[in-house]
């Protein structure tokens, strides 16, 4: 497996490095047999350390984790245990629905209203930066599976294609911490 290291005002030295390759070495090929590869990232906040691990074990699939800690070590031990974690509370899901996971590829663009001049916009310099995307990978999936690709990627939203209907659905985690989803009217 391939593990591309970055450092933000860290040294990473060979025994880390040691140190990360034999973990995720061990925790990704244990569920994936070829996974494509691995980026950490280390970086200092403060006194603490912070590790990111983005894991690319399968096609269409991203398993990302975080820790802190006092040492760059113990960062990537919690960051680690977060995926360590995910693939072990799906094992059974991943196992039985990865010979049928079935992926499309739809593009989409943001669409922003164009206007003449800069008079005419109304623009709010608080408002966020709305970014278009070019195009985006939708699993053919049912609603379960797609609550547990969001978990597994720790993201807050993903768009899926309901493989019980056909239709263009999303599920998304809601601030109390429950998981909402949504089906648009046919």
């Amino acid at each position: 497996m391939n593990i591309t290291f970055t450092g933000k005002q860290v040294d990473i030295g060979d025994r880390l490095k040691k140190h990360v390759e034999d973990a995720l070495e061990a925790t990704v090929t244990k569920y994936f047999n070829a996974p494509f590869g691995c980026i950490v990232a280390f970086s200092k906040e403060g006194e603490d350390f912070s590790a990111e691990v983005t894991v690319h074990p399968a096609k269409n699939m991203i398993l990302k984790g975080s820790g802190s800690a006092g040492d760059p070590y113990s960062a990537f031990d919690n960051a680690h245990e977060h995926i360590a974690t995910r693939l072990r509370r799906n094992k059974n899901k991943l196992n039985n629905h990865k010979g049928k996971l079935g992926f499309s590829e739809l593009a989409y663009q943001a669409v922003l209203p164009l206007h003449e001049t800069e008079d005419e916009m109304d623009v709010d310099v608080n408002a966020p930066i709305t970014i278009a995307e070019t195009d985006a990978n939708i699993p053919v999936c049912t609603v379960s599976e797609a609550v547990m690709y969001m978990d597994l990627a720790n993201e807050c939203a993903l768009m899926f294609r309901n493989a019980s209907n056909n239709h263009i659905s999303m599920v998304y985690r809601r601030k109390d911490g429950n998981i909402g989803w949504v089906e648009p009217k046919a």
